[in-house]
């Protein structure tokens, strides 16, 4: 059994701790770490956890096998370093990193210190996209034509479904550009081998996307086949009293299934489902060796096409080549607000000068999330 802490307890951290107590025999909570003793009196009220406000000690005394790491993204690279130095096993939240250097940095330092560094991106792995990416491997879908991607709340995550969905990657970003933001904050053409399509941050639309092949189309959570519409069905089943995800399906002929691998465990949701994908991954990696199931490559995938959307509007529609082979004006930027605030650039950042809490001041949350300042800083 492998002994976890959780590094920042906020939202998305609750939701984890909730997946983790599920994962009997795979994981003992240990710690918890965040400058806000509060938070922490919050999250540990009903566990006896230790809870920390001093990263150091949290380390030396609790001595964890693993740790989550969910503070925002300008710290994830920050925290993640001392960790993986000492040893310590890393799932970091979405995105990996606020920059592609600080990402990349994560990575080093993992493969210097010989640790498993995956990611918890969790849109991949929620039941219906894995039933997706069957269709799409079966063939049902025939060859692939087109796509369009809306994504609002953390584009990043659009970007994973998408790439998943295509098996390919991007070769280049064009025509990008930020609308007025009343509705559409971002959009630009992305190219994939053979495949084309649209993606934008479209309020009206929200976290949608659309998959068209030669033979069926994919909207949202439903299959066009042959203009019948077939919607991707979610089933549970009950064990002692408690709803379990069951797998997910589409009723055609004969029926295709995406079977929930984890039904030992008590998971109720399909973000449950992923999130429980994630940490077995991590374990999976750490106990039995191997690469973990995502894992930072393809996290770092995800965040250079948002990168690549972001640098075409900067520069008024260009196109932009994948892989990127050089920092970005985009990411320079981000890198100067970051150091306006912290004092320090985000490479040479410790985990003393992140003492100022871990909410973003405006412009660079609004950098991060949006690609560009929507409204006057408060």
């Amino acid at each position: 059994m492998l002994k976890a802490a959780v590094v920042g307890v906020g939202k998305r951290a609750a939701a984890h701790i909730q997946t983790l107590k599920k994962l009997e025999g795979l994981y003992s909570l240990i710690a918890f770490y965040d400058l806000d003793r509060n938070r922490l009196n919050t999250v540990t009220k009903e566990l006896n956890v230790r809870a920390y406000t001093d990263f150091k000690a949290m380390l030396e005394e609790a001595k964890p096998d693993v740790a989550l790491v969910a503070v925002g993204p300008e710290g994830h690279n920050v925290l993640t370093k001392p960790l993986m130095e000492a040893g310590v096993h890393v799932l970091s939240e979405t995105p990996i990193a606020m920059t592609m250097s600080c990402a990349r940095q994560m990575m080093d330092v993992a493969k210097e210190n010989k640790v498993v560094l995956e990611v918890a991106e969790n849109v991949p792995r929620w039941p219906k996209e894995r039933l997706k990416q069957r269709l799409k491997s079966t063939g049902v879908l025939g060859g692939l034509k087109s796509f369009y991607l809306s994504y609002t709340s953390g584009s990043y995550h659009g970007m994973a479904a998408i790439r998943s969905l295509l098996g390919s990657e991007a070769s280049n970003v064009s025509l990008g550009e930020f609308p007025e933001p009343d509705t559409v904050l971002e959009r630009a053409s992305l190219g994939f081998p053979g495949v084309k399509g649209v993606y934008e941050s479209n309020r009206s639309r929200g976290n949608y996307w659309e998959i068209h092949g030669e033979k069926a189309s994919l909207r949202g959570g439903e299959l066009d086949l042959e203009g019948v519409k077939h919607p991707l069905k979610v089933e549970y089943a009950e064990r002692e009293g408690v709803s379990i995800l069951r797998r997910v399906g589409v009723e055609l002929k004969p029926p295709l299934y995406w079977d929930n691998p984890f039904k030992a465990y008590s998971l109720n949701s399909e973000d449950d489902v992923a999130r429980a994908d994630a940490w077995i991954s991590l374990y999976n990696a750490v106990v039995h060796g191997g690469k973990p199931d995502y894992g930072a490559e393809n996290a770092v995938k995800d965040l250079e096409l948002l990168i690549a959307v972001r640098e075409s509007a900067m520069r008024g529609g260009a196109e932009i080549r994948l892989p990127l082979s050089k920092d970005t004006s985009y990411e320079e930027n981000i890198h100067r607000q970051f150091t306006q605030v912290y004092g320090v650039d985000p490479l040479n950042t410790t985990v003393k000068d992140l003492k100022v809490q871990y909410t973003l001041p405006d412009v660079l949350s609004q950098l991060l999330y949006y690609g560009r300042v929507t409204k006057s800083p408060t």
